[in-house]
């Protein structure tokens, strides 16, 4: 099934998403308070025009921002894309946000006709691009069945975790916590190294081969250690990557 979709956050996540549902034979939108993104997608082949001159014929929208603020804003803000669509539309809600306010904003979309499912992402920007995402997501079963055609497009694993929304974010909420922490562990354990004579190329080339680094954990962040960065810029370039490292 071929379907009209928005993608509203044209960032490494959500462009990689947009491109993705296009491949897979959608009408996308995509939307961006960037408007070089927005040219750059419909340059690819997105579809042009204001996309509320057509979000009344949307089946899905994927909302791919940062956080709950911006997630709030653009579903009931000012120009709030909720009260624009035709009821039976689903919304894809893929920001990490706090579990209460899944279940708030969820809620908030049943009351306009709306679904809403709790979809927080996992896999970094280039699954994003090769539709190959891990998604936590958690809703009614009938959101499920309006996601699935888009689900399929832009994931290789949709993880279903209960029927109501606050379920995906719980669990996106604890992949991070195990991310910081293994972010942490890593800046202490270069640093350690380092002070000891061990360059950051030796680190990667050791800890590689050792059992550690069996676990699935250890691979993407040790990759950062041959980045030449002086250790206080890695622990702090690693701090600022959490998506990255989810």
């Amino acid at each position: 099934m071929k379907m009209n979709v928005a993608v509203i956050g044209l960032g490494s996540m959500g462009f990689g998403i947009a491109g993705a549902a296009l491949r897979r034979g959608h009408r996308v939108w995509g939307a961006d308070i960037n408007p070089d993104q927005v040219a750059r997608f419909q340059a690819e082949g997105g579809q042009t025009g204001a996309l509320a001159a057509v979000a009344g014929t949307l089946d899905a929208v994927a909302v791919v921002v940062l956080n709950a603020a911006q997630t709030e804003s653009v579903l009931f803000g000012d120009a709030g894309i909720v009260d624009q669509l035709k009821p039976g539309a689903v919304v894809l809600a893929c920001a990490t946000v706090p579990p209460a306010f899944a279940r708030d904003m969820a809620a908030r979309c049943a009351d306009a006709g709306v679904l809403y499912l709790d979809a927080p992402i996992s896999g970094g920007a280039a699954k994003a691009a090769s539709g190959q995402l891990s998604i936590m997501a958690s809703g009614l079963s009938a959101t499920f069945a309006a996601a699935r055609p888009l689900l399929d497009s832009i994931a290789e694993t949709v993880f279903e975790l209960g029927d109501a929304a606050g379920a995906g974010s719980a669990m996106k909420a604890v992949n991070q916590l195990l991310a910081g922490v293994h972010i942490a562990t890593m800046a202490e354990a270069l640093t350690f190294g380092m002070t000891q004579g061990v360059t950051p190329d030796k680190f990667v080339e050791v800890i590689s081969k050792c059992a550690w680094h069996q676990l699935d954990a250890g691979k993407p962040r040790a990759a950062y250690c041959g980045r030449g960065l002086h250790a206080a810029e890695f622990g702090q370039y690693l701090a600022q990557r959490p998506w990255d490292c989810a």
